[in-house]
């Protein structure tokens, strides 16, 4: 049976600003629950022609009474629905987009990211269990900022590493095809160094090489991270939530937000000011403090 979905994919999969694997796959899995959902309210399978702004409007609310989603969820879901139909429209499939309900107000809240002792938790895993490779990825990570993608499309050409622990990281081709310039800090420095004195000798030009003498994809990246996570005993550590400790470090370090949002490679300030924002961490925190004060 043909999957409703396939030409979506092979579009997502082939813009020219590329879309990590993750996304792609992530738009499918929202696709695929909302069309399990179609059939079973509707008694007949999802067609493109079929759905109209009701059913749109349904299944928001079935995600925030019955699944008892969280908004950023429901948002994301709706987000991929959009996508999908927006790209349906396009092609002719269908004249107009049925998706016009409004995602749900999301709390002013920092996204996910680590303090200082998890992450030195996490740099003590790597150090001890990994290679120069793996502690080079995490180093690269938690202080540059990059996205998965724009780690795995580094070459060798990307660094300039400086005898003075000055060095500079270029991203070609960010998200939205921007381009932008990171100083090294030292700790990046080093730990660059060592890897590229010990970095397989291969006709590939990334700087991350893998066991098949080829760049890491996306996965691969994902489950370094993963693995020395959970050898740290830490839960919900991923590069994108390394990517968030670089940006609200800075933040705390009082680095303008201008500043903050060129190095994080963001398009609109009110991105980074997200990171000004109190965490989940720094609201237990608080609770915390007021519980060890009454005792």
């Amino acid at each position: 049976m043909h999957s409703p979905f396939g030409d979506f994919e092979q579009f997502l999969r082939n813009r020219p600003e590329g879309i990590s694997p993750y996304t792609v796959n992530g738009y499918l899995a929202d696709l695929k629950q909302f069309a399990s959902w179609f059939e079973k309210t509707n008694g007949a399978p999802m067609r493109i022609r079929d759905v109209t702004p009701v059913d749109v409007r349904d299944y928001k609310d079935h995600m925030q009474t019955k699944r008892k989603f969280k908004p950023a969820t429901i948002n994301r879901h709706l987000a991929s629905i959009r996508a999908y139909f927006s790209w349906a429209t396009s092609e002719g499939y269908i004249q107009d987009q049925p998706v016009h309900v409004k995602n749900v107000q999301e709390p002013d809240m920092a996204p996910r990211s680590l303090d200082e002792r998890a992450y030195h938790k996490l740099l003590r895993a790597v150090q001890k269990y990994g290679s120069k490779r793996d502690i080079a990825i995490i180093q690269v990570l938690r202080h540059t900022g990059l996205r998965i993608g724009e780690l795995c499309a580094l070459e060798l050409s990307d660094i300039e590493l400086l005898e003075r622990n000055e060095g500079t990281l270029t991203v070609h081709s960010g998200k939205g095809r921007r381009y932008r310039e990171i100083p090294l800090n030292r700790d990046v420095q080093r730990a660059l160094k060592e890897y590229l004195e010990v970095r397989p000798q291969v006709d590939d030009p990334h700087i991350f090489i893998g066991q098949r003498k080829n760049g890491l994809t996306d996965a691969a990246v994902y489950s370094v991270v993963k693995k020395y996570a959970r050898f740290a005993d830490l839960e919900g550590v991923t590069p994108h939530v390394l990517r968030h400790t670089f940006g609200r470090s800075l933040v705390n370090k009082n680095v303008d937000l201008i500043t903050v949002m060129k190095l994080m490679g963001h398009r609109r300030l009110d991105s980074t000011a997200r990171y000004t924002q109190p965490s989940k961490q720094d609201l237990k925190f608080a609770v915390r403090r007021l519980e060890l004060e009454e005792v």
